[in-house]
């Protein structure tokens, strides 16, 4: 879920640039445009109510024409506009429906593979044949994870059937390409299922051994390693009332501000209970900057969750 948050906010920014790069091309000629036509238009009201038109605006209007001025000024509000402002995923709702769009990110996909899973390439040691079907299978299934979970942005808009549907869906798809997996990797499958279990602590270790580097106190590989491991266990052994982290039993009807709010709470235990474990691995120096990682963290997963819930159409209490 937050990999297709991650991709499509990703995404969205390209777009974006893109538009902003088209756009600033067209500034100039379009500010004069508008120059000529409001000196035109000035100089209409001018002799049609017979009044002298300064720089800040007309003077000595009668009342239907400072109506008429006030409203082309304000601007009527276009309709449905409300119902946009009630959705704040409207926009990127829209972007995704745009096919150039969707193109673009479906060719970033196999460079972002590339980057994921390049440790559990080296691991397997697979042949280039081998490795090259793993890939495929590998970008087929962000591909169809990334197009399962935008076709559900419609917040509230989707029915409860079709969010069922298309819930029950991605969990085909999901199951569907775990067999391909285990056909194609045979025993080696166990490496990927425990390489993509740990996912979660192989990103946030990345975040970690970046700032440490910058500090000049990076990780000895026996320290990564044991931290690691702890962080894994910590979380797995954890018991949640409501597990909103584990994608393959994702579904959209959990996303309601009651299991938001408890999920976030039981998430800032677990982050004390690793705290308390892996103290004994890390100097004070790094303990302090893994203290501070964990809090940034908390914050990008809260952030997350609820822009997940505006997406997704997660229910609110009444």
């Amino acid at each position: 879920m937050f990999l297709l948050t991650a991709l499509g906010m990703g995404g969205w920014a390209v777009w974006e640039q893109r538009r902003g790069a088209e756009l600033q091309e067209k500034l100039v000629s379009v500010s004069q445009e508008r120059d000529v036509l409001r000196m035109t238009a000035n100089k209409k009201l001018a002799l049609g109510s017979k009044t002298e038109v300064k720089s800040d605006g007309p003077e000595g209007l009668g009342p239907d024409h400072a109506k008429a001025l006030e409203e082309e000024s304000k601007g009527k509000e276009k309709p449905g506009a409300a119902e946009a402002d009630a959705n704040p995923m409207s926009a990127m709702d829209k972007m995704m429906k745009d096919p150039a769009m969707r193109e673009m990110m479906k060719s970033q996909m196999r460079s972002q593979v590339d980057f994921m899973y390049r440790d559990l390439f080296d691991l397997l040691g697979l042949d280039a044949g081998k490795q090259e079907k793993l890939t495929k299978l590998l970008v087929d299934r962000a591909g169809a994870g990334m197009d399962l979970g935008f076709s559900m942005m419609g917040g509230e808009k989707i029915s409860d059937e079709e969010r069922k549907k298309k819930t029950e869906a991605m969990a085909a798809a999901t199951a569907e390409s775990d067999k391909a997996l285990k056909e194609l990797l045979g025993d080696d499958y166990a490496k990927y299922d425990s390489f993509e279990k740990s996912q979660p602590e192989r990103q946030q270790l990345n975040t970690l051994n970046g700032l440490l580097k910058d500090k000049g106190i990076a990780l000895s590989e026996e320290a990564e390693s044991k931290l690691m491991d702890t962080m894994f266990q910590e979380r797995t052994n954890f018991k949640y009332d409501v597990d909103l982290s584990d994608q393959k039993t994702f579904d959209p009807e959990k996303l309601t501000t009651q299991n938001l709010t408890r999920f976030q709470e039981q998430q800032a235990v677990l982050r004390g209970q690793i705290l308390s474990k892996v103290e004994p691995i890390l100097t004070p120096d790094q303990l302090e900057v893994f203290r501070k990682s964990q809090e940034q963290q908390a914050a990008m997963e809260k952030m997350g969750m609820e822009m997940a819930q505006k997406m997704m159409g997660g229910k609110k209490p009444e």
